[in-house]
């Protein structure tokens, strides 16, 4: 899907258009009173030539204005003339394969609530097929590298494309069970407000969605109660929101009226749009303040040296970042708050909304280093998860003088529980353990009626941060130093087969735990891997690996923690698994 993706962002950067149908006429049969959200993009009279001499012209304005002297300006001029050379070859082929062979000159993207809930399916791609051959067809499958064209559904005069697998049943059952949203529905009111757009972005709040957010589970304990009395406000008090993008907007001769509108909410009456305003100004007030806060506590004497952020803890560099975020605050017109372009819309709209567009670019190139560091930060964490639990497999074979079982078993060897619920006093967790000891819960099988009260209590140190799923994620190879063993009666905690010196290939040299891809419930006795799903590999289709990129974390038996690649030779990973195997091999 790749493929599908750069179109689709070639031909958003390509929209300028005079004549269109509008969204109404084309996706209305699609649009039905459960729409969440709808995207329109109309390129009917994009002329491709017409829009690169907008952009290089674009970018020279914005060259002059940054001081340029003549020799750096023509030479970087020419640069982007080159870059913007390739770009043309890059999408000029199959921008013309898509508006001359197949005639598509407008998409749309739906997430309705009904096909989300039911479904569990992204937004669909959607795109007007009537009237179209099966060589058309044929033709749109090797545009976008698709080999089997059963991949693309064709219902009720549309196409569908997902990004993800289509589940052509889901498809089409929601397309032949759509009831059409009236006329004076809040989502064509709110398409109304950009008719004259060539990118449109609508969204609505339908009721299913306004009892999600009354739900008592909605929010998290920690969430701050500025931040959850603004969005049930907003979840209750906002009828619709749109956007829109007009290139003709940016790159005509002047501005047009309203031009400088970057976002439109409706709210259900004037007062309501103010009170949402105001509480857009205290979560500024609240944001600002809380980062002050929490550097301020971190910048402790030594601290000073290791904080590269120390400059910007000044109340000069708060205050300013206070008023750059009110620049962005809502003109409120009767019901409805009016996102703008500060200054946008005198003269010449080019100033304007592409300083909107150069902010943007900006962080699109900032956004790459942002996630890096934030991935950076989660695999750390998660390699701290497992300090941790390592930690307590020393702990625990210091107040036993043996490792604990791989798991527990009844008098006819049935699993009761896992080795992460009996390490429970050595992270911290002495208090549940204790409650299940006195329950006489180890004695029954971890999925009880009473252990079940348990289940979504995991401790937070099971859970990697970069892991999308929930559940706990690191397992312990079933070895000859994690073995079953009986739980003793009377006793608190079961003493298993295996000590250091059990380990002759050395604890440095021995994998103790280590990374799955798919999250599990933490007290299942039975979601540990064998030394053979070990020996298969890391990420990809198999078992062990984890959501970092180029591998996963593992912790071994001296305590120590690394990171190894998912490219390592199967040969070492598996002599890694055994503790007692006689191998020479180690990580370099």
């Amino acid at each position: 899907m790749k493929t599908l993706t750069n179109i689709t962002l070639c031909l958003a950067l390509l929209t300028a258009t005079i004549n269109r149908a509008t969204a109404q006429e084309t996706f209305a049969p699609l649009i039905s009173e459960n729409c969440v959200a709808f995207v329109h993009v109309d390129f009917s009279n994009v002329e491709i030539d017409n829009v690169k001499a907008a952009l290089q012209n674009t970018g020279e304005f914005f060259l002059r204005q940054l001081g340029f002297d003549d020799r750096s300006f023509t030479s970087t001029a020419r640069e982007l003339a080159i870059e913007l050379e390739k770009l043309d070859m890059l999408v000029r082929p199959a921008y013309d394969t898509i508006r001359k062979e197949l005639s598509i000159t407008e998409y749309a993207f739906i997430a309705d609530f009904e096909f989300l809930h039911n479904s569990l399916s992204p937004p669909v791609f959607a795109v007007p097929w009537k009237d179209k051959t099966d060589k058309q067809l044929e033709t749109l499958c090797a545009l976008l590298n698709i080999e089997d064209p059963e991949d693309l559904l064709v219902v009720n005069g549309f196409l569908f494309i997902q990004f993800e697998p289509l589940w052509a049943d889901d498809v089409i059952a929601w397309v032949k069970a759509i009831k059409p949203a009236p006329a004076n529905s809040p989502i064509f009111e709110a398409l109304k407000s950009v008719a004259d757009a060539e990118i449109k972005a609508v969204i609505t709040l339908p009721e299913q969605l306004r009892a999600m957010a009354r739900s008592p589970e909605m929010f998290p304990p920690d969430v701050p109660r500025e931040v959850r009395d603004f969005i049930l406000f907003a979840s209750q008090r906002i009828q619709w929101a749109s956007a829109s993008l007009s290139f003709q907007d940016i790159f005509g001769e002047g501005a047009k009226e309203g031009s400088d509108v970057l976002l439109t909410v409706k709210t259900t009456r004037p007062s309501d749009a103010v009170m949402l305003r105001n509480m857009l100004e205290q979560l500024i007030d609240l944001g600002v303040n809380s980062v002050r806060f929490q550097m301020a506590q971190e910048t402790q004497p030594g601290y000073a040296l290791r904080n590269p952020f120390l400059p910007f803890t000044s109340p000069l560099a708060f205050e300013f970042a206070r008023g750059v975020l009110r620049t962005l605050l809502p003109d409120v017109e009767e019901d409805r708050l009016i996102f703008r372009v500060k200054g946008g819309a005198t003269g010449s709209a080019l100033t304007g909304q592409v300083a909107v567009a150069a902010a943007g670019i900006g962080t699109a190139m900032l956004l790459p280093a942002i996630q890096t560091s934030r991935e950076a930060a989660r695999r750390a964490q998660c390699a701290n998860n497992l300090r941790q639990i390592t930690l307590a497999l020393h702990n625990y074979h210091d107040a036993l003088g043996a490792f604990p079982p791989l798991y527990t078993v009844d008098a006819e060897g049935k699993p009761l529980h896992s080795w992460r619920v009996l390490i429970l006093p050595f992270i911290e967790q002495g208090a549940m353990y204790d409650m299940m000891i006195t329950n006489d819960a180890f004695n029954q099988p971890w999925d009880s009626e009473f252990n079940k009260q348990f289940h979504d209590r995991m401790p937070a140190v099971f859970q990697c941060p970069s892991n999308p799923g929930k559940g706990c994620c690191y397992v312990a190879i079933a070895s000859e130093a994690f073995k079953p063993v009986a739980m003793p009666a009377g006793q608190r905690m079961p003493r298993g087969n295996t000590n250091f010196a059990s380990i002759s290939d050395g604890t440095s040299n021995t994998l103790a735990f280590i990374e799955v891809q798919t999250p599990f419930n933490w007290m299942d006795p039975m979601a540990d891997i064998t030394l053979d799903e070990l020996a298969k590999g890391i990420n990809g289709d198999n078992v062990a690996g984890s959501h970092h990129r180029g591998g996963c974390n593992v912790g071994f038996f001296d305590g120590s923690v690394r990171f190894i690649s998912e490219s390592i030779d199967l040969r070492v990973l598996r002599a890694l698994g055994t503790p007692a195997g006689g191998e020479s091999m180690s990580l370099p």
